[in-house]
């Protein structure tokens, strides 16, 4: 039978088969039912589910993907997929043994952040196999949501980021983390700085790059939005921190092939291990909670709405891509902003 795939538009012909002439028939009622409900036919052929996310990887994502992408897809399928469902034919997997899928891997004492992973990584491999024809519909849609318990954002007040920087004094982590409470900007960004972004006539430092470990190797890797690549002013602790690199470029190994701004001791790429150990070491001093350098990033966010800079502001400060993430992950900061305005009209009008 010819028929016109719903997904591509072409002309593609389907055989059908049965032991008599009735199955036949039935079969054939049957493609006809599923083209009129806009599915293409399986290709008949007989792929694993394992085999199909080997060729999804390779073929489709590799190319497409970010290296990191890539590397999370493969490690959520050889690890948390693989041992439960690789095995099973990819048009016969069903809504029942993906969701059987996800309490073996929840009893198996994973994060709700990695069964999500899983679901996220099944989900796009099957999107792409409907678009392949391999299936005709995705079992992983129609399991239910796993609910994802976001942990409270860490971030700091003025009182303890005064104790942070005196602890700070004399580490080799000194500057990068000043920049970044001044700055909110990722630790890649921080790392990723390089000295021909940076223009101290005008004080400002171009955000273009960020400093990612891809097979062993410390490499620098265009930030992949244009709203992420903005140009920062510096002033402040941010400019004091640029300064005080330059002051010790010369001090430092001439080790910098990347002509990087923030390095370590030796005039090498800050390895982001070598900081959150540096960080913890800062942080007990300090008597501060154990936290990353990401809280610094929330703790800087959080500093510049209390100052009063917009949401649009702040959201070009941290690179989001869109105003509405920012307004999502800070919008506790805005409503005790506009506590603090109700009270101060009210006194206004007592």
């Amino acid at each position: 039978m010819k028929y016109e795939c719903p997904q591509t538009g072409k002309i593609k012909t389907k055989q059908v088969y049965g032991k008599t002439q009735g199955e036949a028939v039935a079969a054939l009622k049957q493609l006809q039912a599923s083209l009129l409900a806009g599915n293409a036919p399986t290709t008949g052929k007989s792929l694993t589910v394992s085999s199909w996310i080997d060729l999804w990887l390779e073929d489709y994502i590799k190319p497409n993907r970010e290296v990191k992408t890539y590397q999370f897809y493969k490690l959520m399928a050889d690890k948390r997929i693989n041992p439960y469902i690789g095995r099973m034919e990819l048009n016969k997997v069903t809504p029942t043994d993906v969701s059987r899928m996800f309490k073996s891997i929840e009893k198996d004492k994973a994060t709700p952040n990695t069964v999500a992973a899983v679901k996220r990584t099944l989900r796009a491999a099957y999107g792409v196999a409907i678009k392949y024809g391999h299936v005709n519909d995705n079992p992983v849609s129609k399991t239910f949501a796993t609910k994802v318990k976001r942990e409270p954002k860490v971030y700091f007040d003025s009182d303890q980021v005064k104790a942070l920087l005196k602890s700070l004094q004399g580490s080799p982590i000194e500057s990068l983390v000043k920049f970044t409470l001044a700055t909110g900007m990722r630790i890649g960004e921080v790392t990723g700085i390089t000295w021909d972004n940076v223009d101290l006539k005008q004080k400002t430092v171009l955000v273009q790059n960020q400093l990612q470990r891809i097979n062993k190797e410390l490499i620098l890797k265009r930030l992949k939005t244009e709203k992420s690549i903005r140009t920062m002013p510096l002033v402040g602790h941010s400019l004091d921190a640029v300064l005080s690199e330059e002051a010790m470029k010369n001090q430092k190994a001439s080790q910098n092939a990347l002509n990087l701004v923030f390095t370590n001791p030796w005039g090498r790429p800050f390895d982001q291990k070598y900081v959150s150990e540096h960080l913890h070491r800062v942080l007990e001093t300090a008597k501060l909670p154990k936290t990353g350098m990401h809280s610094l990033r929330h703790s800087a966010a959080t500093f510049m709405l209390m100052a009063g800079l917009n949401l649009h502001q702040v959201s070009r400060y941290l690179g989001h891509s869109q105003i509405a993430l920012t307004s999502n992950l800070y919008g506790h900061v805005l409503d005790g902003a506009m506590r603090d305005a109700a009270e101060q009209l009210q006194q206004a009008y007592s």
